[in-house]
C-alpha cells in the first residue's frame, strides 16, 4: 500500500497548516479561562450553559453542510459559486427557522436575564459563524489553507482585544459574550472577501431552489451531525439544570479539554478528507489512507488522554486557580472520553467519504439514544463528575460502533501502530504510578511515552522525513511504502 506521488507532503502541507489554524484558538482559551477567574464558578456556569445551547443551534445550522461542500468543490472546484450560494441560502432559511425558538428557551427555562441575553448573543456569534464555514469548506476543498489562517487571525485578534477590554472595564459576561459576536462579522465579511477574490468570484448566492435540492440531500448527514452535537452539549447543560451553577462552572472548566481535541482533529481531517474524497473507495489507497490516519491520530491522542488522567489535580488549580479544584477528577475522566471522541469523529469522515451518511446517521442515533438515558441520571446523582462518567460512556459506545461500521466498509483500520502506541502509553502510566502527584508525575508519564515512540517506531524515519519536508513546503520522492 502506497501514496500517490507527492501524497505524504501535500497531506502533510495542509495538516501544518490547520495546525496553525488552529493554533490561532489559544486566543478564545486564554479569553475563556480569563473570564473563568475573574467571573468565578458561579457566574461562568451560566457563560458554560449559554455556550452549550449556542453550539447546539450552530449544529442545526451547520446542517451537515461543510463535508458535502468539501467533497463537491474537491472534486470539482468549478462548482464553487454555485455550491456557495446554495449553501449559504440553506444556512439563512434555517435561521429564520430556528432562531425564534432558540430565542424562547432561556426564557421556557426561566433563567436570569443576563443569562438569556448571553444565551442570545452567543446565539448570534454562531449563526455569523455557520456562514464563515462554508468559506473554511472551500479552502480545505482547494487546500488552500493559509486563506484560512488569515481569516482566523483577523476573528481572535478582534476577539481577544474587545473581550479583554470588556473585562478591564468591567463589562463581565455580557461583554465578552458580545466580543465574541463582534469577531464572527468581522471575520465572516472578511473571509467572503477572500474567497471572491482568491478562489471564485461568488455571484448570485441567493439559490433557493437549489437549497431544496441540497436539504434533500443532507438531510442524513445534518441528522447525524446534529446528533452528535446534541450529545456532546447535553452535559453541559444537564449539569447546569440538575446540580447547579456551580457544579456546571466545575464541569465547564474541564470540558473546555475537548477545545483542545479539536485542534489536533481539524488539522487531520483537513488534510485527510479531500485526499479521501477524490479516491475511488475501492482503492487499496483509500483503505491505507484510513488506516494511516487512524493510527496517526491515535498517536496524538494517548498522551492527551496520559496526561489528564496523571496530572489533572495540579493543571486544574494551576490553570483555573484554587476554586477549581473540584474540577480536576472530571478532567481526568474526560481525557479519556476526548481521545475516543476524535477517533469515532474521524471515522465519521471515512463514512462521508464513503458516502455513508445513513451509517453515520445510525452510529449517532446510537450515541444520542445513550446520552438520554446515562448523562440526566448521572448528573443528577454525582453532579460533575457523574456527568463526565456518562460521557466517557458514551463515547466508548459510539467509538466501538464506528470501528465495527468501518471494518464492513473498508477493513480494520487499526494495525501494528496501534498496538505499539497503546503498549508506549501503558509504559507511560506504570511509570506515573510510581511517582509523586504533581508535575514530576506528569512529566515522567509523557516522556516515557515519548521514549517509548521512539523505541517501538510507530512510524518509520522515511515517513516522518516526507512528513517533515511537506509540513516545511518541500515536497519530496514518494516512498514505496507509503505512509507506514
Amino acid at each position: 500500500m502506497s501514496l500517490a506521488p507527492g501524497g505524504a507532503e501535500r497531506i502533510a502541507r495542509s495538516a501544518a497548516l490547520k495546525v496553525l489554524v488552529q493554533a490561532t484558538r489559544f486566543g478564545s482559551l486564554v479569553l475563556v479561562v480569563v473570564t473563568a477567574r475573574v467571573l468565578g464558578p458561579a457566574e461562568f456556569g451560566k457563560f458554560t450553559f449559554a455556550y452549550a445551547l449556542a453550539t447546539v443551534l450552530g449544529a442545526a445550522l451547520e446542517f451537515g453542510v461543510s463535508p458535502v461542500l468539501t467533497r463537491v468543490v474537491a472534486r470539482d472546484s468549478g462548482a464553487t459559486a454555485d455550491r456557495w450560494g446554495t449553501a449559504a441560502t440553506l444556512k439563512l432559511a434555517l435561521v429564520g427557522l430556528l432562531g425564534p425558538l432558540y430565542l424562547a428557551v432561556p426564557l421556557l427555562a426561566h433563567r436570569p436575564w443576563d443569562t438569556t441575553v448571553a444565551v442570545w448573543l452567543l446565539g448570534l456569534a454562531i449563526a455569523l459563524q455557520a456562514l464563515l464555514e462554508n468559506a473554511v469548506a472551500v479552502f480545505t476543498a482547494v487546500q488552500r489553507l493559509e486563506q484560512e489562517l488569515q481569516v482566523r487571525l483577523v476573528e481572535k485578534t478582534v476577539l481577544v482585544t474587545v473581550g479583554f477590554a470588556a473585562l478591564g472595564l468591567g463589562a463581565g459576561l455580557l461583554g465578552v459574550v458580545g466580543a465574541f459576536a463582534l469577531a464572527a462579522a468581522v471575520s465572516l465579511a472578511f473571509a467572503t472577501w477572500r474567497v471572491h477574490q482568491r478562489v471564485a468570484p461568488l455571484h448570485g448566492w441567493w439559490r433557493p431552489t437549489g437549497a431544496r435540492a441540497l436539504a434533500r440531500e443532507l438531510a442524513p448527514v445534518a441528522q447525524a451531525q446534529f446528533l452528535g452535537f446534541a450529545t456532546a452539549r447535553l452535559a453541559p447543560v444537564a449539569v447546569a439544570l440538575l446540580a447547579g451553577d456551580l457544579a456546571a462552572g466545575h464541569f465547564g472548566a474541564a470540558f473546555r479539554v475537548f477545545d483542545v481535541a479539536w485542534v489536533v482533529l481539524a488539522s487531520l481531517e483537513a488534510a485527510v478528507y479531500p485526499e479521501l474524497a477524490r479516491t475511488p473507495a475501492g482503492h487499496l489507497r483509500f483503505r491505507a489512507l484510513t488506516t494511516q490516519a487512524v493510527e496517526a491520530l491515535l498517536l496524538v491522542a494517548l498522551p492527551i488522554t496520559l496526561g489528564l488522567g496523571v496530572g489533572a489535580s495540579w493543571l486544574t488549580p494551576w490553570i483555573y486557580g484554587p476554586g477549581y479544584g473540584p474540577a480536576a477528577p472530571v478532567l481526568a475522566v474526560l481525557g479519556a472520553a476526548v481521545a475516543c471522541a476524535m477517533l469515532e469523529h474521524l471515522l465519521g469522515v471515512v463514512f462521508l467519504a464513503l458516502d455513508r451518511p445513513r451509517r453515520l446517521r445510525a452510529i449517532a442515533s446510537l450515541a444520542f439514544a445513550v446520552s438520554v438515558v446515562v448523562i440526566p441520571g448521572l448528573a443528577a446523582r454525582g453532579g460533575a463528575v457523574g456527568a463526565a462518567v456518562a460521557v466517557l460512556l458514551v463515547e466508548v459506545v459510539t467509538l466501538a460502533a464506528s470501528l465495527v461500521g468501518v471494518w464492513r466498509l473498508a477493513g480494520w483500520p487499526l494495525g501494528r501502530g496501534a498496538v505499539k502506541g497503546l503498549g508506549a502509553a501503558a509504559a507511560g502510566a506504570v511509570v506515573a504510578s510510581l511517582l509523586p502527584a504533581g508535575p514530576p508525575r506528569l512529566a515522567g508519564a509523557l516522556l516515557t511515552y515519548a521514549v517509548a515512540l521512539v523505541v517501538l517506531r510507530p512510524v518509520s524515519g522515511a515517513v516522518c522525513l516526507r512528513l517533515l519536508r511537506g509540513a516545511l513546503g518541500r515536497p519530496g520522492p514518494p516512498s514505496a511504502a507509503g505512509v507506514r
